[in-house]
Formats: C-alpha cells, structure tokens, sequence
C-alpha cells in the first residue's frame, strides 16, 4: 500500500442553524450566557440532548418560534447488533451475506419495544405535540408549537448567537417529567451543519444553451453506453433520492418533472427514468402507534371518534392516528403565483442536479425524490442568504431562504426504511465530522444517524453519499462563515454508506476523455467561486477521528480510522455538468454546476445498472432475502475488486481492478483558502497510484464494473 498523509486534528466550529438568524446589529457582543443546569432527578435527564453544540455561544434573548420539530431517539433492544448486522449483511465472507431484513424486522430484532415506543408517543401527545413514526422503530418525529415543546421537555428556548450566527436553543437543561425510555433529542439545540454540495460555474465560451457536458457525454465516458448495448439502463430499480427541493412538480402530478422535461428537450429528447417527489407524511399507523395532535387548550369540538381530545398533561385516553410530523405539505410549484422567488417555486438546484443525473444516467429506472418539509426552517448557512431576525419578531424563521429538506432528512431517511422500494439511496450533502458530535452521534460515533444507515444496508440498499466539495477542511468557522478547521465530511464516512468523491473530468464533445482524469482541487486548476464559501473547492477527503475503519476498508488498505471517499466521479465544475432549473417561470434556464452533488448520484445511477444485471445473472440474482437481487453495501464490493489487485490474487470476476477503475494518479485536493480561515492554502492529499484520500480507490466504468461484479460480459 502506498504511503497517505496522516489526518489532521479536526475543529470543532459550529455556525450553520435550522432557525432563522444573521449578524448581530450594531457591532455589540452579546453578553456569554451560562446554561441552567437541571437539579431534579437523575433519572429524568438522561439523555443526551447537544449540550456541546452550545459551547462558546452567548445568549441574546427569548426565541419566538410559530413550529419547532425534533427528532427522538429511543433506546433500542440492541444498537450495538444492528451496527453488526448490517456490517456482516454486506460481507462477501461473513454467513449473514445478503440475509437482509423487512423494517419490521428490524424493529422487533434491534428497534425500540413496541411498548416503549407507544409510551413515548403517548408522553409527547399528552404534552400537546404531534408525534409520527416508522415500523423499525428507531426515531420518533415529534413537532409542534413552541410553548407545547417547552412544556414537554421542561425548559424555555432562548435565541443565541456564535460567531455572527443566531439558532434556537434550549435556557436550560431539558428534561422529562417522567422517566421515558429515550437516549438522545436531536435539533433542540437547532444547529444544523449540514449544506448541500454543488457548486455553480461559469457557462463554457461559445457553448450557447447546452453550457455544461451533455448527457451523452457522460454515458460515452463512464461507458454507460456498453451497459446499454446489453440491455441493462436501470429498469425495474429503484433509486431513492435523500435531498432538498423541492422538484418542480405540482402538487396534483408528482410525477410530471417540468425541470427534467426541458432539459431532455435541450438534448434532442433524450431518454431519461420517471422522477416522483415523494412527500414525507410518516404514519404512527405504520409502526404501530395510536398518536393524535392535541391542540394547546381543549377543544370545544370532539375527536373524529367521538370523543373529547383530553388536556395537555392529561393521559390520552382515546386518540385517532396521525399521518404527518410536519407543518405543511412542501410549496407549490406554480408559475402563474404572484410571489417572487424562491418563495413560489423554492428550487435550490441541488434537488434538481440529483435527480437529472440519476435520471439520465439510469433511464430506464424509478427515480424517487424523498422530500420533508418545514416552513419554519431557514436556510442561514451564511449571512448573506437569512436577514437577521429581530428578537421580538414574533414568529423570526420566515427571514431568508427556506431550507427545504436537510433539517428533515432524517425522517426522509426513515420514511426511505419504512417504504424499503429503493434499492439505491444518493445523498448530496454533509457536513464537518466533528461539527455534528452532540446531534446526530457522540464522541464514540454513537447514535441515531449510524443506525440509520445500519438499517438501509441491513435492508440490503446500497447508499452513495457526497464526500464534500472543501477538500480536507469540512469544518466550517471564522466570523464569515468561511472554511476554517480540517475535518472530513459526515455522513459520507459512515461505515455502511460508500463515499464519492469528485474528479476533474476532461472530454471532447463526443465524450472521449481527451486528457489525463486528475483530482480535483483548486490549487491545481479548479474552480474557486469568488464571495462564498467556495472560495476554496476540491474534493473532500481525509480520515475520520471519530469512527473506526470497517472490516473491508482495513483489510484492503490497512486503515484504522475510517477513510473516505472510496470512490470519484466527476466534481469539478470546470469539467461540471448542465441542469435545467424554474422550467415555465421568467427566471428558467440551464446552466453548468459541479461538485460532489454530481458525484453521488452519477454512481447511485450506475449501481442501478449493476444491480438490473445482477437480477438478470441467476448466480447473482438469487440472494436469500425478499430482494434477491441488492447487494447491500457497495463499497466492500469495491474494495475486494481492488484488493485482489494489492495482493496478486486471481480477480474474483471476469474483470482485474485496472480494467473496472481508472486509478487516478496526478492532482490534489488542496484548496486556497479565503480570508478568516487558519491556513492560505489548506493542504490536501494528493492522488497517487492505488488507494487515496481524494479519489478513493479510483473512477469506475459501467460496463467492466457490471462485468466484476456479477460476472456478465459487457463490451
């Protein structure tokens, strides 16, 4: 194995906030804040809420929020055994290979008890809130009125401030007025350090309408085209996309993709998969639990059972199911509203550049788009994108852009688990590892957001997930926002998702790569888009400090923390790709965009065809679970395709490693970082031959990757 630069320590800088909120006016530092401590029982607090998210942050007043949705994690029968099982489920070696589960087994083999996660829900409805859940058992979604979410978790939510930068969160230690089985509450501390990784570039000279590679283009590079010439284009898969949005779709045709529609017209009406927005409306009816929304003061008017709803505090005693844990159903996209942008047609282009690539590189598959939404999240990655809302506005999270989707993915996730149709998953966006300790894990990489991806690879999903746009600096801090602290990239270094990473692609207009695929980083000839923070870009990369290297990473490159990516496709926006966005209103167009958000879904579009021929391969396609045809996991795959390479060992198929990956070997991902940051450039890893922290194990090709995999010959 080739020698790789060791990790750097990772910062710790929390800025992004699912609230609304900006700069502090008037230049004043707000006064530091100390956090009450709960003095009552032990037994009542138990659980972790993001008390380390509030570190440094300074208190500025009372928060005024109209809706507040948490996310609630329960104690399950066995965590430490889904982790396992979804790790064995996904080994070519291991007895429980391609043994995958149904939701509900999950939920009864390692979720919450049935009888813990209905007392649970009863305790929040009793408390005025609206509670949902899923068969597996795994979260709770609880949403509602701020007084009700102060009411049930015995504390009052302030407004504070860190590094120019407002969110919600809780005065006091939260605790419980009787002991409920949870383990941790993730968004009451309503930081939110994930974004979206695309990146916008200039329109390539003389390319008119058609600025970025065409889809042909793609198909002839990644050989999309010699899987095609077998028959295999994705049909009869499913790829589930995790994402914002929303689509541009009606609310009566979710269906009818007007986005995707005109960029087919741009490319003589070129073949592409149906795209379905897939809105989130989880059911407690589907796990099992009887839960009603009760309203803050007793209603005059009964229940649709006939009875009266009972009082906050009071013990529901006859409740009628509730199918929705969110505010409101997503915008709709309507050309002919009177509004301006976004707020008619709130497009972010990220939902768009999923589900285009997904689409029209598996064309023959179902495209699904999982979408949750909140009216009252908002989009305050930066100050320039959230006006700051003054403390006494009454309702402060309509300021700036809606976040739409990223602050409920994980019941999108979960929604995906329970429904168990895709058998693909893309996910284009992330945040700094280190950031989202507190939240979605601990410091021992512990908590709701790996069971999760447990769950998907237990049910045998392969899950692709963008390893981050700032090279090794995915940490986010400085006064502006800007990239700050080295750490890798979260979720794209859970151990049951494969990580992709992004490349400088160079083709000609027939799609031939005409020079030498390098990695991508803008101290190399990337792009750097100026005023934003992608002043520095490249492909995220490096080692993790919280999780451990999974049994397949370690044997293949000797890790011992977990590396990422594992894989690159095309990221950089010099070499980036055309989406078509706001198709029937003025502000329509098509332009160029890159990053990882193209990389994700480019290989969750080239797994569907993988797994279309493993179901057509009768030695492939007759695994012993209810979809015979997944593989779980994608990377171990991967990795036992490279590995036999490393040791000299026959190919396990048809085809050796240097065959299936282009072994990327020159380039970079450092960047040059803007002002604010600690380093000018931030140094990167460099792509070397075999195994690296910038492209992984390589770039794939469709039709030799098929052929490794299941064995059937594609020219």
């Amino acid at each position: 194995m080739s020698k790789r630069l060791t990790a750097f320590a990772a910062g710790a800088a929390l800025l992004a906030t699912a609230a609304c909120g900006g700069h502090g006016g008037g230049g004043t530092t707000p006064p530091t804040s100390t956090l009450a401590p709960y003095t009552g029982s032990p037994a009542l607090a138990a659980f972790a809420w993001g008390r380390e998210q509030l570190q440094g942050a300074a208190l500025v007043g009372p928060a005024s929020m109209a809706h507040m949705q948490v996310t609630t994690m329960l104690k399950q029968q066995n965590a430490t055994g889904l982790l396992q099982y979804a790790q064995e489920a996904s080994d070519p070696k291991s007895p429980l290979y391609r043994h995958f589960l149904t939701p509900q087994q999950i939920g009864r083999q390692f979720g919450a008890t049935q009888q813990d996660y209905q007392k649970t829900a009863d305790y929040f409805v009793s408390q005025g809130l609206t509670v949902a859940g899923w068969p597996q058992r795994l979260i709770l979604s609880v949403a509602g009125s701020q007084s009700a979410m102060e009411r049930a978790f015995g504390t009052k939510f302030g407004l504070y401030e860190k590094n120019g930068f407002r969110f919600v969160a809780p005065m006091s230690a939260p605790h419980f007025s009787e002991v409920l089985p949870v383990a941790a509450v993730s968004n009451l501390v309503a930081l939110n350090t994930m974004h979206t990784y695309l990146i916008s570039a200039p329109p390539r000279a003389n390319a008119g309408d058609n600025i970025g590679y065409s889809p042909q283009q793609l198909r002839n590079a990644f050989d999309f085209t010699g899987a095609y010439s077998k028959g295999y284009d994705g049909s009869g898969i499913h790829v589930g996309i995790i994402g914002t949005g929303p689509i541009n779709v009606s609310r009566t045709n979710l269906c009818a993709d007007k986005d995707l529609a005109a960029l087919r017209g741009l490319y003589k009406n070129v073949n592409a998969a149906t795209v379905c927005e897939k809105d989130v409306t989880p059911s407690g009816v589907a796990a099992g639990l009887v839960v009603s929304a009760i309203p803050t003061a007793a209603p005059a008017t009964p229940n649709p059972n006939g009875t009266p709803a009972p009082k906050p505090g009071q013990s529901p005693t006859s409740m009628f199911p509730y199918s929705g844990s969110f505010q409101t159903p997503p915008p709709v996209t309507d050309p002919n509203c009177t509004g301006s942008l976004p707020s008619c047609n709130p497009e972010d282009g990220e939902a768009q550049l999923d589900t285009q690539q997904a689409a029209l590189l598996a064309p023959g598959a179902s495209v699904d788009f999982y979408l949750a939404y909140n009216a009252d999240d908002c989009y305050v990655f930066f100050p320039n994108n959230c006006t700051p809302a003054p403390v006494s506005t009454p309702k402060n999270s309509n300021y700036g852009y809606p976040q739409i989707g990223i602050v409920e993915a994980d019941a999108e996730i979960q929604q995906a688990i329970a429904d168990d149709t895709a058998d693909v998953v893309s996910i284009s966006y992330g945040g700094g590892e280190t950031q989202n300790v507190g939240g979605a894990y601990n410091s021992a990489g512990v908590g709701y957001q790996p069971e999760e991806f447990a769950a998907l690879a237990a049910e045998g999903v392969a899950v692709f997930v963008s390893s981050g746009d700032n090279g090794t600096a995915e940490c986010l801090g400085g006064t502006a926002g800007y990239i700050a602290e080295v750490c890798v990239s979260w979720p794209s270094g859970d151990k049951d998702v494969t990580s992709v990473g992004g490349v400088n692609l160079p083709l000609n207009e027939f799609g031939q790569i005409s020079a030498n695929i390098t990695a991508w980083g803008n101290t190399n000839g990337g792009f750097a888009e100026p005023g934003t923070h992608q002043g520095g870009s490249g492909s995220g990369g490096g080692t993790s400090t919280i999780f451990t290297a999974p049994p397949w990473q370690a044997s293949a490159i000797g890790a011992t923390m977990r590396e990422q990516p594992d894989v690159a496709m095309l990221g950089d926006p010099l070499t980036g790709v055309t989406i078509y966005q706001n198709a029937g209103f003025t502000s329509q167009s098509a332009f160029d965009i890159g990053g990882t958000s193209v990389s994700a879904p480019q290989m969750a579009a080239m797994w569907a065809l993988v797994l279309q021929a493993c179901k057509a391969t009768p030695a492939c396609g007759s695994g012993p679970s209810a979809h015979p045809y997944r593989l779980g996991n994608a990377a171990p795959l991967l990795y036992g395709i490279y590995k036999q390479a490393q040791s000299g060992q026959p190919a396990p198929a048809a085809l050796p490693y240097p065959s299936v990956f282009y072994d990327v070997v020159y380039g970079e991902n450092a960047i040059n970082n803007p002002a604010g940051g600690t380093a000018t450039p931030v140094p990167g890893q460099k792509a070397m031959t075999g195994y690296d922290e910038v492209t992984g194990v390589g770039t794939p090709f469709a039709g030799h990757l098929i052929q490794a995999v299941t064995g059937q010959t594609v020219p």
